[in-house]
């Protein structure tokens, strides 16, 4: 498998982390599948080649649309090439991604999306425009046009909304919808219609997979450091909550995640 990022467009790069592509000469079918752990982002993927298969955490699976928006994610899913792959994606942060999509984000979270149903049909035009193009360049030269018309069509700052994202970012998940109303001045309800049009998910549950993602990064750093003592130090009630989230998150134990050589985030 051939990976590559690509350069943002200047006007792009406040709300999207990489732009990234995928693909092999060869096609497969018998490969390891990728588990795909919650990480906050929303994805946009376009597929000149062959579509992937994806599994969900509940055991139903899909091949994917050949243009889709994954959203934020509640639990792990799992992806298993299905012939020759090749794609392009971009990856929005969580406070980039709702400039560009006019549709609440609750409404395509946890799940792939036919890119057709949230740009009123653009999808088709854009796969065909891809399928056509000469190279990778190409193709992410022509994503990025049509990201920067939905940004001019869709794109309105929510400062509220940014302004909690940094707070639980900077907190690593550790704080609550009442310390988030306290410090912004509203209630806990009108938070929650903000987080489900701009995220997708209320604020407690992004900001529990902010600190599932802080345990990740803390047992990369520190695997040999007790469950005990990562549970604490990342702001879990006690070793059984910590094992309860992660396994809710990653269908994996710690222990089981530290030996796994096929799982993302």
């Amino acid at each position: 498998m051939l990976y590559q990022e690509y350069s943002i467009n200047a006007a792009l790069r406040p709300f999207i982390k990489v732009i990234w592509s995928m693909e092999s000469d060869i096609p497969s079918f018998d490969t390891f599948p990728m588990r795909i752990l919650p990480d906050t982002c929303v994805e946009l993927v376009v597929h000149y080649n062959d579509p992937y298969k994806t599994t969900f955490s509940d055991n139903s699976s899909s091949i994917q649309n050949r243009s889709m928006i994954v959203a934020q994610m509640r639990s792990y899913l799992e992806i298993l090439p299905h012939g020759k792959p090749g794609l392009i994606a971009v990856r929005f942060s969580a406070q980039g991604a709702y400039h560009f999509f006019g549709v609440p984000m609750k409404e395509i979270a946890n799940g792939e999306t036919p890119l057709n149903e949230v740009w009123s049909g653009l999808g088709t035009e854009i796969e065909e425009k891809i399928g056509e193009a000469r190279n990778n360049q190409s193709r992410i030269d022509i994503i990025q046009q049509y990201l920067l018309l939905q940004l001019a069509k869709n794109g309105s700052y929510d400062q509220l909304i940014d302004y909690c994202l940094e707070e639980i970012n900077n907190s690593r998940g550790q704080i609550s919808m009442e310390e988030l109303a306290g410090k912004t001045g509203v209630s806990n309800r009108q938070l929650l219609r903000k987080f489900n049009k701009c995220v997708g998910l209320p604020p407690k549950e992004f900001s529990k997979i902010v600190k599932f993602n802080n345990a990740l990064n803390y047992l990369n750093r520190f695997p040999g450091r007790s469950f005990t003592d990562t549970a604490y130090d990342c702001g879990y009630f006690d070793q059984a909550h910590f094992i309860r989230d992660f396994k809710a998150y990653s269908g994996l134990t710690p222990s089981e995640y530290l030996f796994a050589s096929n799982v993302v985030y």
